[in-house]
């Protein structure tokens, strides 16, 4: 070791035969800012170990991949369309020509810059920026991140990105709106009540995830919210994504049994900083995509972006009927591999709570189209958990977080009885079949 106050940990083979994964050293003092770690893992394999320049490493090798995405007309995204079982089987691009056709987007201005955003904003308006090498995150003022943005490129001492800026209920939120075919689909527009919507005050209380802000300059990778290259939306949310300037290059794996099983044990695994995912996927392929173009991103579809030239994107987050295991699927993923809350789809069960009162009102009134019928079942059997983790809640004097968790999460007020409300779900679905016996008899 020439420097051993560099070493976080380290790993030796005397004590990996005794089963000890590392050992670690006592904590020494550290600075404000964050240093990159050396990845000796890559050194020991030929690889850069600058992540970088690993990273711009990853991206040669799969420049010649094809392509997942199916290039589309504007006017094919509509709600009936999603709604089609091959809408899902990829992603789907929209090319900058025919934006315009696309019903129901809407964004700002190609001639926007970042300085307009801060200005709609205010300078003082607090966002998470992460540094792409140590891959922290840390917090700033878009005044802040303007200055840094404007500096040529070999005057940035970091590698910076932007990703979780919000912005519904705000001037700038006024001028995004979604393509009509996520729009009209969507859970929380569709069944999170109007009146539960705070724009300003507690907007922390409802899934504001509908109109983000994406910035990153050249060479920033994004991945699992600051920890990793390769990621899932939250939830297996479905994703819109339009460059208004730039030039982005995703890597897609489809959300196959296998590539997800992958994907869980490298997001548990311990040496995930020092392995590279995309060896372990199947079906590799790689999306490019620029300035007016428009990017549709199904349920499930794990992805790396690379920001290939200094970017500003409009984007939003969606879950819909289109897919319901997935989004449970992806959930249970998520707690089992220790994602943290803020990175998770934001007051996901309530919204479900939401979901499956707007469902009974619908089924009531026979407003369902039977290639959803299995989501709802879906969405009735994760409810059932929550039920109960209810009744022991009510049981119990001493209860856990997890019971006291589940009892917070339904809205009472809509609500009142949640078993009731799954089990008329159950009793209306049957009605069909039912009626189709006895025409048959």
């Amino acid at each position: 070791m020439t420097d051993p106050e560099e070493y976080d940990r380290w790993y030796c083979d005397a004590c990996q035969q005794k089963g000890l994964a590392h050992v670690r050293r006592a904590p020494r003092r550290k600075s404000g800012r964050e240093k990159p770690k050396t990845d000796y893992a890559a050194v020991e394999d030929g690889r850069p170990s600058a992540p970088l320049e690993r990273w711009a490493l990853y991206m040669k090798e799969y420049a010649d991949a094809p392509s997942c995405a199916r290039i589309v007309s504007g006017d094919t995204w509509t709600p009936e369309w999603l709604m089609q079982p091959d809408a899902l089987i990829s992603p789907s691009l929209v090319p900058a020509d025919e934006k315009k056709n696309i019903k129901g987007l809407q964004v700002p201005p190609q001639t926007m810059k970042v300085r307009d955003i801060a200005e709609i904003l205010g300078d003082d308006t607090p966002v998470e920026v992460i540094d792409v090498v140590t891959q922290m995150s840390f917090p700033w003022t878009l005044g802040d991140w303007t200055k840094y943005f404007e500096l040529p490129a070999d005057e940035r001492e970091r590698i910076l990105n932007i990703i979780s800026l919000e912005v519904t209920g705000t001037r700038l939120g006024e001028m995004i709106s979604a393509p009509a075919m996520v729009y009209v689909n969507d859970w929380v527009e569709r069944d999170w009540p109007k009146s539960h919507r705070p724009l300003a005050q507690d907007s922390s209380k409802w899934p504001k995830v509908q109109r983000y802000i994406l910035m990153g300059v050249q060479g920033a990778f994004t991945g699992e919210s600051v920890l990793t290259d390769f990621h899932i939306d939250f939830a297996a949310s479905m994703v819109y994504y339009h460059v208004l300037w730039g030039h982005k290059v995703f890597l897609f794996a489809p959300p196959t049994s296998s590539n997800l099983a992958a994907y869980r044990a490298w997001t548990s695994s311990s040496r995930q900083e020092a392995e590279w995912l995309g060896d372990k996927l199947q079906r590799m392929t790689r999306v490019e995509i620029s300035a007016g173009e428009t990017l549709f991103i199904p349920p499930g579809w794990i992805h790396a972006v690379h920001t290939a030239q200094d970017s500003l994107v409009i984007g939003g987050n969606f879950l819909s009927d289109c897919d319901v295991p997935m989004h449970f699927k992806l959930e249970e993923l998520e707690l089992a591999t220790g994602v943290p809350r803020k990175f998770r789809f934001p007051h996901l069960v309530r919204l479900a709570w939401y979901v499956a009162f707007g469902w009974h009102q619908r089924l009531l009134k026979d407003d369902v189209s039977p290639n959803v019928k299995d989501g709802i079942l879906a969405l009735c059997n994760r409810l059932e958990t929550e039920v109960h983790r209810i009744d022991g809640c009510v049981l119990k004097q001493h209860i856990s977080k997890v019971q006291r968790a589940a009892y917070d999460a339904v809205p009472w007020d809509v609500v009142p009885d949640p078993k009731a409300l799954l089990f008329a779900i159950r009793v209306l679905l049957e009605q069909p079949k039912k009626r189709k016996r006895e025409d048959s008899e």
